[in-house]
């Protein structure tokens, strides 16, 4: 994060005064020599950024298919060598990302359906996300970054900040692979929209909740019906919006007939 000095305007006079803004940088990634994808970014957490990115798109199954890899701050890049073959994707497609993302495929299909026995509390929502603007240091300094976070339910477990919504989840998963950390059965949270891209994200790491201080796409719905997902969005203030599977969340106020009722309702719109 840099400070930059701009003109304030406020109730009716002008003053000058110094605030953060924060960095963004167009990484180039290159795999076995070859150029595979550039991602504007914010400069925290690079290397996790480029194992999620690997991971999410299917380049690496695991972390030891990953022989070395370099961030090069100063040029903006990213030398990856894997300790297998590499043939890079023909394909690419723009996604919906805030900075311009790109995939080299969405496979909807193949994620196994989530089981029923996941559950939550209707009050841990607002819990994790006051702790997740609590932890997001750049974001509460510029306003201008997503924050993206792991947790158990009960605390974060991992915490990730950038200028793109889809950056920040690979930074998670990145962290995650480091550290030889499962993702399966937790908790997935973001400040940003939920799009079928960060959807399919989330089933890759199979977490069945996904929660968001804004909104879901048609798609991203669509898809976590079929995959067992729990999307939560709006959550903000004293309420949220549940969009698919409502059934996991238990409350001695909601009985089970009502919850019941309520999946039908959503299974058939």
């Amino acid at each position: 994060m840099s400070m930059h000095r701009i003109v304030r305007y406020r109730s009716g006079s002008c003053e000058m005064v110094e605030i953060p803004v924060v960095e963004e940088l167009p990484l180039t990634i290159f795999v076995n020599g070859c150029e595979l994808a550039t991602l504007l970014c914010t400069p925290v957490k690079l290397d996790c950024l480029v194992l999620g990115f690997l991971s999410f798109e299917g380049i690496i199954q695991a972390l030891d298919e990953v022989g070395s890899l370099e961030v090069f701050h100063e040029e903006a890049v990213a030398d990856v060598r894997l300790t297998k073959a590499f043939t890079p994707p023909r394909r690419r497609i723009l996604t919906s990302g805030c900075t311009g993302g790109i995939t080299f495929g969405m496979p909807m299909e193949g994620f196994k359906a989530f089981p029923e026995e996941a559950t939550l509390r209707p009050e841990q929502p607002f819990d994790l996300m006051k702790q997740l603007y609590a932890e997001a240091y750049l974001y509460r300094e510029s306003r201008g970054i997503h924050a993206a976070a792991l947790s158990d339910g009960k605390s974060l477990l991992l915490v990730a900040e950038d200028v793109g919504r889809h950056n920040a989840l690979d930074k998670i998963h990145g962290e995650a692979l480091l550290r030889g950390m499962a993702t399966a059965g937790n908790i997935l949270l973001s400040t940003g929209r939920i799009s079928s891209e960060m959807l399919r994200k989330g089933a890759h790491m199979r977490t069945p909740f996904v929660i968001s201080r804004t909104s879901p796409t048609s798609l991203a719905v669509a898809a976590a019906k079929r995959f067992g997902i729990t999307v939560i969005g709006y959550c903000r203030g004293e309420g949220f919006n549940v969009y698919s599977h409502p059934e996991r969340l238990l409350s001695e106020r909601v009985a089970i007939s009502s919850l019941s009722h309520i999946q039908q309702l959503t299974a058939n719109s």
